[in-house]
């Protein structure tokens, strides 16, 4: 199992930067920030953008892998994206990681001053987004005519083809991110569910996990693909337990959790505040004592 931490985008870069490059320091294989324009409690607090953050990470770190969790379709266009995504894999060295989800309603899809989405019109342009990232990512030039989304003479890559594309990794726990994720993903990512979407912090459980991953698996059948190809990635946010709250109960977290299958296992940098409030301390000892047994490549 590989272990990340996800750093949320909300202190000034002289003091962030601190926190992205003790985490690659510390052995942990991936690190990631939110992408919003503003999120749940923290709305009308300091809050920054999550790709100019991550290039920032990427010159202050040396092996880390680097990624969204997740960007969404709400207030993003797939070709620009495209193109800061492989711009930052460039800044990176290649260790950049594109994590792609449906997004919500809320702040995020209410700032461009549109018509709300109805869910199925959030589905569809969910799915026509990765789609069309899924291409520009794949070739040195694209055209793209959609319902939602078109791209003429995109030219996003020159090199398409010619080396390996960006990771990407889709979130979703339901049946259409678990389709897309076995059509175009390098990995899935859940986070739980919420008991009211939107409005409550997701949680999850060992037992809500293991069914989420039988399904995406199932799914992964259904769309002709081995399910052992598709990384699973678990983002352990649950608000009632600090992910750090001793390095033992890390460990028992991490290896229940190895168990029923996931490979990438990320919990939130601990904050000397609420939300994710905690001690760095645990965190230099789950590196130091739980990173070596569970570490996987």
């Amino acid at each position: 199992m590989r272990i990340g931490v996800m750093i949320l985008p909300t202190a000034r870069w002289r003091e962030a930067r601190q926190s992205w490059k003790m985490v690659d320091e510390l052995g942990f294989a991936h690190a990631w920030t939110l992408d919003h324009i503003a999120w749940r409690e923290l709305a009308g607090r300091r809050w920054y953008s999550a790709m100019p953050t991550l290039a920032a990470a990427a010159q202050c770190t040396r092996r880390i892998r680097l990624g969204t969790l997740v960007a969404s379709p709400n207030f993003r266009h797939p070709v620009p994206f495209a193109k800061e995504a492989l711009t930052l894999s460039d800044l990176s060295g290649d260790r950049f990681v594109l994590g792609i989800g449906a997004g919500a309603s809320g702040a995020d899809a209410k700032v461009l001053g549109g018509v709300p989405w109805s869910p199925a019109e959030r589905r569809d342009r969910f799915t026509e987004f990765v789609e069309v990232v899924d291409q520009l990512l794949r070739q040195p030039c694209s055209d793209y005519a959609g319902r939602f989304y078109s791209a003429r003479d995109a030219w996003i890559d020159p090199d398409g083809g010619a080396r390996d594309r960006i990771p990407v990794v889709v979130a979703g726990s339901g049946p259409t991110g678990m389709r897309l994720a076995a059509r175009h993903g390098d990995g899935w990512v859940t986070n739980g569910v919420a008991a009211r979407r939107g409005r409550v912090p997701p949680a999850v459980t060992p037992e809500l996990a293991r069914e989420q991953i039988d399904a995406v698996r199932r799914t992964c059948v259904e769309e002709g693909r081995d399910p052992a190809t598709l990384k699973v990635f678990l983002m352990n946010v649950n608000r009632a337990q600090a992910a750090f709250s001793s390095a033992a109960a890390f460990a028992d977290t991490a290896g229940r959790y190895a168990e029923i299958g996931v490979t990438d296992l990320i919990v939130p940098f601990p904050r000397s505040e609420p939300p994710y409030e905690g001690d760095l301390r645990v965190l230099e000892q789950v590196a130091a004592d739980v990173l070596p047994m569970v570490a996987g490549d």
